[in-house]
C-alpha cells in the first residue's frame, strides 16, 4: 500500500504543476452540472436528469426550488427526542441533523443559500452560550433557510429576534441605560449587524464602488454615536415564554421565564428605551429617527428598515452572494446588476432574496462560457463543499441509525481547516476581502476561501478526501459503481468525471495526466480487498477532485 501512496502523490504533483488551460466548450450536461455546483451542495446524477427533465431551463429551475418547503434540521432532532431515540442534544447531534438537510434536503438552492447566509450572518457553535443551547443552532439555520429565497427585512427581523443570535452577540436581556446604576446598552449587536449584516463600514455606489470624498477617501457608513444609538433600539429582547410578571423594583425587570432556544425573543417594554432615538442619515430614508414612546418592536422594525434601504446594503449584500455561489471578483457591471435588482425585483419590492438569487445564478458572468477562460474569475471551493460535492456526485450510501449523517472524524475542522455554522468569529472563516499572497493579491483580486488554505489544510484536505474515497468517512460511503463500470477505458471514465466535478472545463493536460495514470494502474498493483477496475476507478476521482481544474470552481 505505502508504494501505491507515492505513485499517488507523484502523479497528484505532476498534475498540480501541469499548466491548465480549461476547456470552453461545453456540453447542455455540462453546462447543467456547472450550474448545479454554484446552486446547490453539489450536482448528483439525480438533479442532472432533472434539469435535463426541465430542458435545461434553470429559471424553471429556480422557480420549482422556491416552491419546495424548506426541510428542517430542528424536527429531525425533536423528531429522535420525542421517539426517545436521543436524550439530550449537542453540537454533534446538531451538526448531524444540519449536515442531512444540507446534503439530502430536497430544497437544494433554498440551503444552498442558506449556507451562503450563514458565513454572512455569522452563529458560530463554538461559543458556549450557543453550543450548550440543545437544537437553538439548527433552529437559526432552519431560520436561514426559510428566508433564503424571502423578504431580506423580514430575514434581518428574524436574525435580530433569534435567541441564538441574542445570545451570540449580546442582546438578549440587553437593558436601558440606568444612570443610578450606571448600566449602557450593549453596543454589540448594534455594530455587526451595521458592519457584516447590511452596510459595511464604507459607503458603496450601486457596483461595489467605494463612495469616497475630494482626497479619495472611503466615507465611513456610520460613526460610534450611530452604534450608541443603535444599541438603545435593540434594548428589552429576552426569552419568549408565559411569565407576564417583571421582576425587580417596580416589576420593570424582565420577567423569569424558562430557556426558549427556538422561538423569537420576545420584547419587555419595562427595559426597552423608550426615548427618541436617531438613526442614520441619508437620501431618501424612511426615517431618520424614532419618536419617543414607540413599542419596541415598532423600534425595531424602523432601525431594519434604515438600513436596508441605506444605498450600501444592496451592493454589500449582493456582492457577497456573489462571491458565495459565483465568483470572488465580481465585475462591477455583475455587482450593479445584482444590486438594481436587490432595490427593486421588478415589482416596486427591495431586498427580494429569490429575485436576487435567480439575478446573480442566470447572469451572464454566471452562465457564459466566456468567463471560464478568464483567469479573475471563478472561485476556491471552500472545503466543505468539496465534500459535499464528492457524496452528491459519488451517490453516497448511508449506514443506518439514529441521526446517522456523522462524518465521525474524519471530516472536522482540525482536518479540513472549516465547518458550517463553527467560525472562531463572527467575522466567519475568511474575509470577503482577502487577499492571498502573491500573484492575487498583486493583480488587486481577492480570494476570501484562500485565508483557510495553509500548508497544514493542504495536506490533511487531500488525506480527508482519499479517506472518503477508499473506506469512506463516519456513516458515509461512496457507490462508485457507475464510475467502476467505465475504468476499462481511461477516456470514458475521466469524461465522466469532467461531467460531475469539473464540468466539462477540464484541461487537455490534466486529462491526459489522469488518463496516464489510470492506464498504468496493473493487476499487481490492486490492494487487497478491491479490483483493478475499482482502483482506476478511485484514482481517477482522487485525482480529478485534487486536480486545480476542479479547486477553482470557473
Amino acid at each position: 500500500m505505502r508504494w501505491i501512496g507515492i505513485v499517488w502523490v507523484g502523479l497528484l504533483s505532476s498534475l498540480c504543476l501541469a499548466a491548465v488551460r480549461p476547456n470552453t466548450t461545453l456540453t447542455n450536461d455540462q453546462l447543467a452540472t456547472r450550474f448545479l455546483a454554484q446552486a446547490t451542495f453539489g450536482p448528483s446524477p439525480d438533479a442532472l436528469a432533472e434539469l435535463r427533465a426541465l430542458n435545461y431551463d434553470y429559471g424553471a429551475w429556480i422557480t420549482r426550488e422556491a416552491a419546495k418547503p424548506a426541510s428542517s434540521a430542528v424536527n429531525i432532532l425533536v423528531v429522535a427526542r420525542n421517539a426517545n431515540q436521543i436524550t439530550t442534544i449537542n453540537t454533534d447531534l446538531n451538526r448531524r441533523a444540519r449536515n442531512q438537510v444540507m446534503i439530502s434536503g430536497s430544497d437544494q438552492l433554498r440551503q444552498r443559500v442558506a449556507y451562503a447566509l450563514s458565513q454572512i450572518m455569522v452563529v458560530s457553535d463554538v461559543d458556549s452560550a450557543v453550543a450548550n443551547s440543545e437544537e437553538g443552532p439548527s433552529s437559526y439555520y432552519d431560520m436561514l433557510a426559510r428566508n433564503a429565497l424571502g423578504s431580506f427585512s423580514t430575514l434581518l427581523m428574524d436574525v435580530t429576534r433569534h435567541p441564538m443570535m441574542g445570545r451570540y452577540l449580546s442582546h438578549y436581556r440587553n437593558r436601558m441605560a440606568n444612570p443610578v446604576t450606571g448600566t449602557r446598552p450593549d453596543e454589540n449587536y448594534a455594530r455587526e449587524v451595521m458592519q457584516l449584516f447590511t452596510i459595511g463600514l464604507y459607503q458603496l455606489q450601486p457596483n461595489g464602488n467605494y463612495v469616497t470624498d475630494s482626497t479619495g477617501r472611503p466615507l465611513e457608513t456610520y460613526t460610534s454615536a450611530d452604534v450608541s444609538e443603535f444599541a438603545r433600539v435593540f434594548t428589552g429582547f429576552t426569552y419568549e415564554g408565559p411569565n407576564n410578571t417583571g421582576t425587580g423594583s417596580g416589576r420593570t425587570d424582565f420577567p423569569n421565564n424558562p430557556v426558549n432556544y427556538v422561538a423569537p425573543m420576545r420584547m419587555w417594554e419595562g427595559q426597552h428605551d423608550k426615548g427618541p432615538k436617531q438613526l442614520l442619515r441619508y437620501p431618501g430614508a424612511t426615517k431618520s429617527s424614532l419618536p419617543a414612546n414607540q413599542t419596541g418592536l415598532q423600534d425595531v422594525q424602523d432601525a431594519i428598515t434604515n438600513l436596508v434601504e441605506h444605498p450600501s446594503t444592496a451592493p454589500f449584500i449582493s456582492r457577497q452572494l456573489i462571491q458565495r455561489l459565483v465568483t470572488s471578483n465580481p465585475s462591477e457591471g455583475y455587482i450593479a446588476r445584482v444590486s438594481a435588482v436587490f432595490v427593486n425585483n421588478g415589482s416596486g419590492v427591495r431586498g427580494d432574496l429569490l429575485a436576487v438569487v435567480r439575478a446573480i445564478l442566470l447572469d451572464q458572468e454566471a452562465r457564459s462560457t466566456a468567463f471560464i477562460a478568464d483567469p479573475e474569475h471563478g472561485r476556491l471551493r471552500e472545503p466543505f463543499l468539496r465534500i459535499t460535492h464528492l457524496l452528491r456526485a459519488g451517490r453516497y450510501t448511508i449506514t443506518p441509525g439514529i441521526l446517522n449523517f456523522n462524518f465521525g472524524g474524519t471530516v472536522t475542522q482540525a482536518t479540513i481547516g472549516h465547518y458550517p455554522m463553527s467560525s472562531p468569529t463572527v467575522f466567519n472563516f475568511y474575509s470577503p476581502e482577502y487577499e492571498p499572497p502573491g500573484p492575487v493579491s498583486k493583480a488587486g483580486l481577492v480570494g476570501p476561501e484562500f485565508q483557510i488554505l495553509n500548508s497544514v489544510f493542504a495536506v490533511t484536505l487531500p488525506n480527508t478526501i482519499n479517506t472518503i474515497i477508499q473506506t469512506g468517512a463516519g456513516t458515509f460511503r461512496l457507490n462508485l459503481s457507475d464510475y467502476e463500470a467505465l475504468a476499462g477505458n481511461s477516456q470514458n471514465l475521466v469524461d465522466q468525471l469532467d461531467l460531475m466535478f469539473t464540468h466539462g472545463t477540464m484541461s487537455t493536460e490534466s486529462k491526459a495526466v489522469i488518463r496516464r495514470a489510470v492506464d498504468g494502474v496493473t493487476a499487481a498493483m490492486v490492494p487487497s480487498g478491491s479490483n483493478l477496475n475499482q482502483t482506476r476507478a478511485r484514482l481517477a476521482l482522487y485525482l480529478t477532485v485534487n486536480s486545480p481544474d476542479y479547486a477553482i470552481l470557473k
